[in-house]
């Protein structure tokens, strides 16, 4: 039998050997790489952190707040810590302990990488309260403010509550960064997820005061929070009861950088370095997706973490794309965690169900705890919906518009008695994950469902349509259920002819920048369609689930590559992110930047590989990595801007 561990390395969560060394043996830099080091120096009879690149000091010591933090209390102004004691443990510098308002705080800094540094702060109460933290470099030379979204030339507080600027709210931000760039180098400031802050999550950029801070919550009074019903008082103070300890994370970062888009890339990387997903730049930015849109589930019980989808669409977890960056993110603590954070409502529409079965048998793999009355509840609804083997599910009542909400690309409207394809792929998986759970389902059921899926097929025109009555217009969502389903089972639901015709189909007919989620049979917009979101945009997920299911039916390997590397280039194009859509008259990217359901290609790629027993590294991730100026060492990732290929244009 195989134990829990063994079943977590089969799945995805074991990490695969990294660029990063391990902290005990940090690898010297590269020639090219910029090198930063903290220096504990002492001024005034009390101890001042700066940070140097060689002989040049890159941060200073800032008078507000010497060592780097500063405290604030309710009803106080900010205060800096005063650290009087340092010494040595464990490879790290230990500044404290230093007592104010009921709070010991101690200060640990360690050289994570050779351009890397860690800044992790202890603090433990005496007796309860309420406090915030910032964490402060202050740039040593002139440069441009930048934080994740743009430049920045004034002041500017940046939260990771909601909102962001894709959608109208300039002060949320999904990726807690704040940097300067000048003289061909980024030097900043990074956060920790707002899942390990208790939701509270700040970043300040300040070019007229020359600072760069990180704010564990920004002291403002309470205000109730509600979604769906739940809700939740945010206040913007970080709570320790007596006795408790908690520890904040940020890290300080340089790297080689000549753009905007430099610094985003150079914060993926610094991120992927000290998390340790660090193998390609594609690694690094996905998992990082998933890591910033973790947070605490603080408005229900059921769990500690929960995944949303992106911080314009509210502190809540799709089953779906909670899925997506479980398994992307590959931390087996989140994977159970998240999946316990999913209830009832959550799981009867759309292809929740499914989603949330497979995500069971995934769990139950881990040596997790799987939720029986769930389970049931998700089984009974596919079954209740399945007709002859495909899965025809209703839509909700009230659901606008009428029809719609039956798939993931949601507010596409179908008839009643007209079942989305992209439904079946997931029908097919569900059953065997519903087999393996030990509910009613057998390999005919499977096998029942894979036929049903296989009659949807429209021969004449070489592609699965969107629906089975639809047979005329195209869905380019059609086959990553079917993706995920081998993934996860190593079983095929389609026959080879099926799935290589649909992609010789698509190779003729997708747009400049991707496949249309929906279109005519040759390509084109369908009548009021815009190109953007479900109405004709290019989603990720889907064109890279469609490339590598052709894989697994009979595609050469290198085509495959060649492909996916086209696809990601224009996703990457606009921002060194995956993004929720493209436009696909455009190219340029909609909805959400940072999008979670990107996140699981990184599981989603590893597992076809397994599979189909390809070795040795991605060509995939290195072609990219090249495109991008990426170089991985023994030192980890950093930047070679001069040599990238793949940049917006100016």
């Amino acid at each position: 039998m195989k134990t829990a561990a063994a079943l977590v390395g089969l799945m995805v969560l074991g990490m695969a050997v990294a660029c990063l060394a391990e902290p005990a043996g940090v690898k010297p830099p590269s020639a090219a790489a910029v090198p930063l080091q903290a220096v504990v120096v002492e001024r005034s009879g009390a101890l001042a952190v700066e940070f140097r690149s060689g002989e040049e000091r890159l941060g200073l010591a800032a008078d507000e707040a010497p060592t780097g933090v500063a405290l604030q209390l309710p009803g106080e102004g900010l205060k800096p810590v005063a650290f009087k004691q340092k010494s040595q443990s464990g490879g790290q510098i230990v500044l404290g302990t230093a007592e104010q308002g009921g709070l010991s705080l101690r200060l640990r800094i360690r050289q994570v990488a050779p351009s890397l540094v860690l800044r992790a702060l202890d603090v433990t109460a005496s007796k309860p309260q309420r406090f915030t933290v910032s964490f402060l470099v202050r740039p040593a030379s002139e440069g441009e403010y930048h934080s994740f979204s743009r430049r920045e030339s004034s002041r500017m507080l940046y939260n990771t509550y909601g909102g962001g600027p894709e959608h109208g709210n300039v002060a949320g931000q999904t990726f807690p960064v704040a940097a300067v760039l000048g003289r061909g180098r980024v030097f900043g400031v990074l956060a920790d997820t707002p899942g390990h802050w208790e939701n509270r999550c700040h970043v300040l950029l300040d070019p007229q005061a020359r600072q760069l801070v990180v704010l564990t919550g920004d002291g403002r009074d309470p205000s109730t929070l509600t979604i769906d019903g739940n809700s939740y008082p945010m206040d913007g103070w970080q709570s320790l009861a007596a006795g408790e300890t908690r520890s904040y994370e940020t890290w300080v970062f340089a790297d080689k950088a000549r753009s905007h888009y430099d610094v985003q890339l150079a914060a993926h990387l610094a991120l992927a370095n000290a998390k340790g997903w660090n193998q390609s730049a594609l690694e690094a930015i996905l998992r990082n997706t998933a890591y910033l849109l973790a947070r605490r589930n603080l408005m229900r019980r059921e769990s500690r973490y929960i995944f949303i989808s992106g911080i314009g669409y509210g502190w809540k977890q799709w089953v779906s794309d909670g899925f997506y960056m479980a398994i992307g993110l590959g931390d087996r603590e989140k994977l159970i965690e998240a999946y316990r954070g999913v209830y009832a409502p959550r799981i009867t529409y759309e292809d929740n169900a499914q989603y949330y079965l497979m995500w069971a048998a995934l769990v139950k793999r881990a040596g997790g705890a799987v939720n029986p009355e769930l389970v049931k509840l998700a089984y009974d609804h596919i079954r209740k919906y399945e007709q002859d083997g495909i899965f025809a599910p209703a839509s909700p009542p009230g659901a606008s518009p009428r029809g719609g909400f039956r798939t993931y690309m949601d507010v596409l409207p179908y008839a009643d008695g007209d079942p989305p394809v992209s439904n079946q792929g997931f029908h097919c998986g569900a059953l065997l994950a519903a087999k393996e759970l030990g509910l009613p389902a057998t390999e005919e059921d499977f096998q029942r469902a894979a036929a049903g899926y296989q009659r949807m097929f429209n021969a004449k025109g070489g592609f699965f349509p969107t629906s089975l009555k639809q047979q005329e217009i195209m869905g380019q969502d059609t086959l990553y259920g079917a993706a995920l389903t081998y993934a996860v089972f190593g079983r095929k639901c389609l026959p080879d002819l099926q799935v290589l015709t649909h992609a010789k189909t698509t190779l003729k007919v997708q747009s400049p920048w991707g496949m249309r989620v929906i279109s005519k049979a040759d390509g084109s917009l369908l009548p009021g369609h815009s190109g953007a979101y479900v109405w004709g945009g290019s989603w990720f997920f889907c064109d890279a689930g469609n490339w590598l299911l052709a894989g697994a039916h009979g595609m050469p390997a290198d085509e495959v590559d060649r492909n996916l590397v086209w696809r990601i280039e224009k996703e990457l194009a606009h921002v060194p992110a995956f993004n929720e859509s493209l436009n696909t008259v455009t190219g340029a990217p909609h909805g959400h930047i940072l999008y979670s359901a990107n996140s699981g290609y990184v599981w989603l790629r590893e597992q076809f590989r397994k599979h189909l027993g390809q070795t040795g590294p991605d060509e995939v991730a290195a072609t990219i990595d090249r495109k991008l100026g990426v170089a991985c060492d023994a030192a980890g990732l950093h930047l070679e801007p001069e040599q990238a290929t793949l940049r917006p244009k100016e």
